[in-house]
């Protein structure tokens, strides 16, 4: 495949902050520029808009249309219009992407291109493909996946990836695209990083007489138990909204599976926020605004808490590793 280069425009140029400094739009770029951009990709991430953003410039450097940022938020109006270019979105009424609809598609990216060299193919919302060996829309797009059309990128993107077949998200190479922070607005949830950043504080002077200790202890205690009620409460509330949006047709396991999925997104995005917390009480004494030399054990425990997030995601329970985290918090700065 050509690099982007010889299009006449880099995919950076049709792109916005923050995706043009993203890693996902950093490797797409070498990808293009090599001539090895993958045949199907899966975008995903919590930030739609985003995924939306990515796939449609990619999609108007392989078509070749030139794209210009002031042009506003229907700048990809040319892409979406492209002879070239096939879009494959859920059925408004089902709620799901319906075979009929996916076969159609197959059936044109087959063709020769009508102008130009390429066809792209998006699949908006692509858990609505299905996540059951059942899933005749799913199992359309494998077999495509399996044997792809030639000059032809196939560009899905999805929220929620865990909602998708296995063996498509194996055949896709997969690209997270980061969200903007956006903290949440539970006042729960905020009351939490509050004690939290509290705890950090009060590390930053504990001392190793019994009395600080057990009540050191006895915050960190609360603030797990804290987390799990709010964590489950955020879940609770978080699905019933989501089972409204589901499928008709999808079945109990398929269910079971997005709620987990869910739950876990949901997870993430505290921890995520839990990190955040962590550098911003860090920063006014690596900025010298506060009394302390303790810029190592800072460190050393937002280290401690990258290795956490990682234990979660191979499914430990939350109450153990953040129990881990904190009780290494406690040993760092008693150390």
């Amino acid at each position: 495949m050509p690099s982007s280069k010889l299009f006449g425009m880099e995919l950076k140029s049709v792109l916005t902050e923050p995706l043009q400094s993203s890693n996902p739009a950093e490797v797409l770029e070498r990808s293009l520029e090599k001539g090895r951009l993958p045949h199907a990709m899966l975008l995903h991430g919590d930030h739609y808009p985003l995924l939306e953003e990515l796939a449609l410039g990619l999609a108007s450097v392989l078509l070749e249309i030139k794209v210009e940022l002031k042009e506003g938020d229907d700048r990809f109006d040319r892409v979406e219009k492209h002879p070239d270019f096939f879009p494959l979105r859920p059925s408004k009424k089902a709620r799901s992407i319906r075979a009929e609809d996916t076969r159609e598609i197959i059936r044109q990216i087959h063709q020769s291109p009508h102008q130009g060299e390429r066809k792209v193919a998006v699949i908006y919302e692509a858990d609505r493909l299905g996540s059951s060996s059942k899933a005749a829309s799913a199992n359309i797009i494998l077999k495509t996946l399996e044997e792809p059309p030639l000059n032809t990128t196939i560009i899905l993107i999805s929220t929620r990836p865990y909602a998708l077949l296995d063996t498509i998200r194996s055949r896709c190479f997969n690209f997270r695209v980061p969200a903007p922070f956006e903290p949440s607005t539970d006042p729960s949830w905020h009351q939490w990083l509050s004690d939290y950043s509290q705890f950090l504080d009060n590390l930053t002077e504990l001392k190793s007489d019994k009395e600080t200790i057990t009540a050191s202890f006895m915050m960190i205690y609360g603030l797990i138990t804290r987390f799990t009620g709010i964590l489950a409460e955020l879940v609770t509330d978080n699905w019933k909204t989501e089972r409204e949006k589901l499928p008709e047709d999808m079945s109990d396991e398929e269910k079971d599976a997005t709620k987990e999925g869910s739950a876990k997104g949901i997870r993430a995005k505290l921890l995520k926020e839990i990190e955040h917390q962590t550098r911003e009480t860090a920063a006014p004494y690596l900025r010298g605004e506060k009394d302390g030399d303790i810029t190592l054990k800072f460190a050393d425990s937002v280290q401690q808490f990258e290795q956490v997030v990682g234990l979660l995601n191979v499914n430990l329970k939350e109450e153990t590793a953040l129990e881990d985290y904190f009780l290494s918090c406690m040993r760092i700065w008693t150390r």
